[in-house]
């Protein structure tokens, strides 16, 4: 083989070898390549919205509150379509209907309303919405993620509340589709916690093996703007005069007595 044969050959091994390393190293990505390759799917990137994520707070009859930071900097679409339920008071009376110990605890179904317990877990909003994945938010404890069907667009007002990581939901790990995760427990997860783990039918009643045998239900669900902290730390290069005394106030107080004082001996003398 001549050494112009050699060189070539050599050449295309390097360009192949980077090819494959590109490939390799690349992995999975939000980038626009996800959702233009599949209807339903929509893949964002963490975003600067200008303030804080606001607080989804759920009190939960006889268990306590269950407070939720809603990502709306990294799933817009899927966050204002919980906040507009919670704002009409859409999941106010709703009952939690799939509880599993170590898994999930899932609500969002109006049919709990009913008496029929069979048909819970199957009802939803008037309307859908794409599944938004976003790579920053997976499914770490306590994290609350969108219910759905089979297909990718297809959840509406369902969501669950992650008791302990379950990432095998997550996008990344899956050869299907994963789940949204559109926000985070940030207090409460113990009432959460203890929810997932409540008495449910299991083997007496198959058909409603992770339905709670009390209700556990949702007396109300709002959104709230997260508390502002405050620094209440002293600077002492701060201008502060609030915490001072003006100085020159006292020696013309005692000037003004002195020379009171002066005026009435001279008085007397006169």
């Amino acid at each position: 083989m001549s050494i112009m044969m050699k060189a070539h050959l050599s050449l295309v091994m390097a360009a192949t070898t980077i090819m494959l390393l590109l490939v390799v190293l690349e992995g999975p990505s939000g980038t626009a390549a996800g959702p233009s390759s599949q209807e339903g799917v929509i893949y964002t990137e963490p975003e600067d919205i200008g303030r804080p994520n606001r607080i989804a707070v759920i009190e939960v009859a006889g268990w306590g509150e269950i407070r939720i930071e809603l990502y709306e900097n990294m799933t817009p679409i899927t966050t204002k379509n919980f906040i507009d339920l919670a704002q009409s008071g859409f999941y106010d009376g709703i009952k939690f209907h799939r509880c599993i110990d170590g898994f999930v605890a899932q609500t969002g179904d109006p049919n709990t309303r009913n008496m029929n317990p069979y048909d819970d877990g199957m009802g939803g909003s008037d309307s859908t919405i794409p599944l938004e994945i976003c790579m920053n938010a997976s499914h770490v404890d306590g994290a609350v993620g969108m219910a759905r069907s089979s297909e990718p667009d297809s959840a509406s007002s369902q969501f669950y509340i992650c008791d302990g990581p379950q990432h095998g939901l997550d996008d990344w790990n899956r050869d299907d589709n994963g789940y949204a995760v559109f926000g985070v427990v940030v207090e409460g997860l113990e009432v959460a916690k203890g929810i997932a783990a409540t008495e449910t039918y299991g083997n007496r009643r198959p058909l409603l093996k992770d339905h709670p045998v009390d209700d556990i239900t949702m007396s109300r669900v709002y959104v709230i703007d997260p508390p502002v902290e405050v620094n209440d730390t002293f600077d002492d290069n701060k201008d502060d005069r609030s915490r001072d005394i003006p100085f020159p106030f006292f020696p013309s107080v005692l000037s003004v007595m002195i020379f009171i004082g002066v005026v009435r001996r001279k008085l007397h003398r006169i």
